[in-house]
């Protein structure tokens, strides 16, 4: 087996000078206000199938998060792993939890350790068995291995195509959409909702708003699949491919042309601005159940709505340029999934940004990384792998942080908390934004 290097993660802190420290460094950075939670969907249960030693944190964290009841373990021995008696085992773990739970689940995701990477479960057997032994029941395998993360699909990427992987094929499709790559509600002040409206979209649905199971299969009859963040672009591929569902690609984004485009492409996925041939549903907006040739004059009431959202964000643009004038701005990967075209729009826009904190950055983010790189090299770039000492950067103390991250490791009192985008999109996205910038301009952050 090829060795890795070791990776050390250490509390944060300035680094004495001529300490050696190994060439993979990163940091690592707590976040103990933050709660963390386990995915899954509406009725599941989570049981995984590993050494004791291998969910402690997940154990801990159902303790405090008080989720004992949706999620199990069933810890391997050494006989189990010698003779291969655990994937017979797992069958029993299932019955057992149909028959004591109080409220049975509807689905099991069946998680396995990286140590499967030596026991070579067959996952397609093992699904066959319990399909076989317990009908009507949905069964997903979740492998969960940082230690090869760095081969083929992220665990992101896999675990989100899970979440999705139990919806059956249906033969109708509602005018519904789904958002696909979020893990928290887009807020109701979002501008899309009216917008999809308008266009005749009865229902925006979101994985993590479903309140069962029945709602959850219901995800498989929408017309299309708007996706918000890269994390969301495997499981969409998959739904396409089986489900038949088309997909938008639309990631969360701070710069107002892009916006306009996302919400054009959605337009024409839905047979509505641009995807109107001959005054009636192209091909595409036929292929749903109730659809109706799309009007004028709905079409000018999305375009109002669309203008009426552009103009605010515009205001609130000029609005905060003025509030905060030359002000240093620093953003972080723990704000925004793409912080480079954060930087990028926030830059364009006039805001003195200083330094970007890229310690999770994506390959969705190259083209914008590229310009920061070429069009801004007076930002500072910081990265967790090649990290030099906070006190060395030279940031300014009064900077605006954008993100936990950066925040935290500046100790900054200007802290503007945004996290991973989470409820935003679109137009609302970049007014909620600049209200939260001017809001850290007086803020006071103190830090333990």
């Amino acid at each position: 087996m090829r060795k890795r290097p070791l990776r050390w993660r250490l509390r944060t802190g300035p680094r004495r000078r001529g300490t050696a420290v190994a060439s993979d460094l990163s940091y690592f950075i707590p976040h103990h206000g933050r709660p963390k939670v386990s995915l899954r969907i509406p009725e599941s249960f989570n049981l995984y199938v590993c050494p004791p030693s291998c969910v402690r944190r997940v154990s801990i964290r159902a303790l405090r998060n008080d989720t004992r009841g949706a999620m199990g373990f069933l810890f391997l021995t050494e006989a189990d792993v010698a003779t291969g008696a655990y994937e017979h085992a797992v069958a029993v773990a299932v019955a057992e939890a149909l028959t004591t739970l109080e409220r049975p689940p509807r689905a099991f995701f069946i998680h396995l350790n990286c140590i499967d990477d030596f026991l070579g479960t067959d996952e397609d057997a093992l699904l066959d068995e319990l399909r076989g032994r317990f009908p009507g029941f949905g069964f997903a395998v979740v492998r969960m291995n940082p230690i090869a993360a760095d081969r083929g699909l992220s665990t992101g990427l896999r675990i989100h195509d899970r979440l999705y992987s139990m919806l059956e094929p249906t033969p109708h499709r509602d005018s519904a959409v789904n958002l696909v790559g979020t893990f928290a509600d887009i807020g109701d002040d979002c501008e899309l909702f009216g917008v999809m409206r308008a266009w005749g979209v009865r229902e925006v649905r979101q994985l993590f708003s479903c309140a069962d199971f029945e709602a959850y299969q219901r995800l498989a009859s929408s017309r299309l699949n708007v996706v918000l963040a890269h994390i969301g672009s495997y499981a969409a591929a998959n739904m396409e491919r089986r489900l038949g569902i088309p997909r938008v690609d639309a990631p969360v984004s701070y710069d107002l042309d892009e916006v306009g485009q996302q919400y054009r492409a959605i337009g024409s996925a839905l047979g509505r601005a641009g995807g109107v041939v001959d005054g009636t549903c192209s091909q595409e907006g036929r292929a749903f159940e109730g659809c109706q040739a799309p009007g004028v004059a709905a079409d000018d009431k999305a375009a109002r709505l669309l203008a009426q959202a552009e103009g605010a964000a515009r205001d609130a643009i000029a609005h905060a340029r003025e509030v905060l004038g030359d002000t240093p701005v620093i953003v972080d990967s723990s704000a925004a999934m793409r912080p480079f075209a954060l930087a990028k729009a926030l830059a364009g826009y006039g805001f003195s940004v200083c330094a970007v904190f890229a310690l999770h950055e994506k390959d969705d983010d190259a083209e914008e990384r590229a310009w920061v790189a070429a069009q801004a090299p007076g930002i500072v770039v910081v990265r967790g792998e090649s990290y030099e000492g906070i006190l060395d950067l030279g940031l300014p103390a009064d900077a605006i942080c954008i993100g936990f991250d950066c925040a935290y490791l500046l100790k900054a009192r200007r802290f503007v908390d945004v996290q991973k985008d989470e409820g935003l999109f679109g137009y609302q996205a970049v007014r909620r934004l600049m209200r939260l910038m001017e809001a850290a301009l007086d803020g006071d952050t103190v830090w333990e």
